[in-house]
């Protein structure tokens, strides 16, 4: 009976991340999410889900075609494009994400710092109960980046 039990289980969560959303529903679903957080969220021409928390402009990427992938970012310029600088900022974020693991920090092509948070999901829907959760992840790698750029002067 567990073994049957367990595979009905195994075949509804399945049959569950097999179903199809469109990127409105997508869009729909983590708007709902973010307004559940407190903020105003708003499309972004590309089709992403964008909304601004503690000055910091946050973006949920939606991709209809891998529906249970959930990747949250935020990021910003640096005037400073310096090598040195970059060469710092390089090793705040390695800093960053060993100490944190779950999230990432990163530079982007033009050498401006980019925090990260991804998780895979069973449904989209489940992205929800893990957003506060996730907004700790992305401080916290932003917080242990900032202290180790500042501190590598």
């Amino acid at each position: 009976m567990r073994g049957g039990a367990a595979l009905l289980l195994a075949l509804s969560a399945m049959a569950a991340s097999a179903q199809t959303y469109t990127k409105q529903q997508l869009q729909e679903l983590y708007s709902s999410f973010v307004t559940g957080e407190g903020f105003r969220p708003e499309i972004t021409p590309a089709g992403n889900v964008k909304f601004k928390r503690e000055g910091r402009t946050h973006v949920i990427y939606v991709d209809e075609k891998d529906p249970t992938y959930f990747r949250m970012v935020f990021a910003f310029a640096e005037s400073d494009k310096s090598q040195a600088t970059r060469v710092r900022r390089l090793e705040a974020a390695s800093f960053a994400t060993g100490e944190v693991k779950v999230g990432k920090a990163y530079l982007d092509p033009e050498g401006d710092p980019v925090f990260s948070a991804e998780i895979f999901t069973v449904v989209p829907g489940d992205a929800k109960a893990m957003m506060p959760r996730i907004l700790q992840i992305m401080d916290l790698t932003y917080e242990k980046y900032q202290t180790k750029f500042n501190g590598s002067r």
